[in-house]
């Protein structure tokens, strides 16, 4: 059975995250297990916060709880009070439960003072499975274009297959964007058809995956290009490699970069 982890720091973002995971976990038929970041005195003591923990059951380690859903499946999910977690704990978690999928929601512009100091950028350091970072305006809740921005010379296998599962789930397209890392030159078109229809395609065992050679060698008007001109829904890097430094920098802060409206996708190097 798979699992989806969510980081719960009990603000709007994380709301948003976490409705998100929900319909994620229909769609995958997983079950949820929520990381209460932040402990019950510190929401009280916080004057910025109205009604804080309503909606968590502190101090309750994986109590089970079935999700009033209409559908066929219903996820289970558990509720994790982890306020006094370090980072190695969460990973540590992480790994000994096998999650499957790490979701956690994000701002696109600062607005209030943050109540946990996780580094989210150390846990997805130490463990296997990806990362899904929600920003907290992102309302929708269906995938339909999934780009996995990447110099094919440097394609992963193991990034391939999880995407494929993923957007088998939603009957997506799965979309190879070449881009070519810095300093090497950009592939022959003819080229780089023949890579991807010879190496990738021929053994993705999926009839909707796509590519698309994209020579701009600005990154940023090539993001746009990705996400404005070829919809794109959500945008698919590997930590640490090529276009997710460009991107993020060194690590994940707690905002995400103004030109990615879209759920981004982090695989572990």
């Amino acid at each position: 059975m798979r699992t989806i982890l969510v980081f719960d720091d009990d603000s709007g973002e994380a709301a948003n995250a976490e409705e998100f995971a929900l319909a994620i976990a229909k769609k995958a038929k997983a079950d949820l297990l929520v990381l209460n970041l932040v402990s019950e005195e510190k929401l009280k003591a916080s004057k910025c916060l109205v009604e804080a923990g309503a909606h968590r059951n502190a101090g309750i380690n994986f109590r089970e709880a079935p999700i009033d859903l209409d559908d066929e499946f219903k996820p289970v999910r558990w509720d994790v009070d982890a306020s006094a977690y370090s980072e190695k704990d969460i990973a540590e978690l992480v790994i000994r439960k096998d999650i499957w999928l790490m979701i956690k929601g994000i701002e696109t512009h600062i607005t209030h003072q943050l109540l946990c100091n996780i580094n989210i950028q150390s846990v997805i350091n130490r463990v296997g499975c990806p990362l899904l970072l929600i920003p907290d305006n992102y309302k929708k809740r269906n995938f339909e274009n999934v780009a996995y921005a990447v110099d094919m010379r440097y394609c992963r296998r193991s990034v391939l297959k999880f995407l494929i599962e993923f957007t088998r789930d939603y009957e997506a397209n799965l979309i190879l964007e070449h881009l070519s890392a810095k300093n090497l030159p950009p592939l022959d078109e003819k080229y780089a058809m023949s890579l991807f229809e010879n190496e990738i395609a021929s053994q993705a065992s999926y009839d909707r995956i796509y590519f698309n050679n994209i020579r701009e060698r600005n990154l940023n008007v090539a993001i746009g290009v990705i996400i404005n001109d070829l919809q794109a829904d959500l945008l698919a890097l590997v930590n640490h490699r090529f276009h997710f430094e460009e991107i993020f920098g060194r690590a994940i802060e707690s905002c995400m970069p103004e030109n990615i409206p879209v759920p981004v996708m982090v695989f572990p190097l």
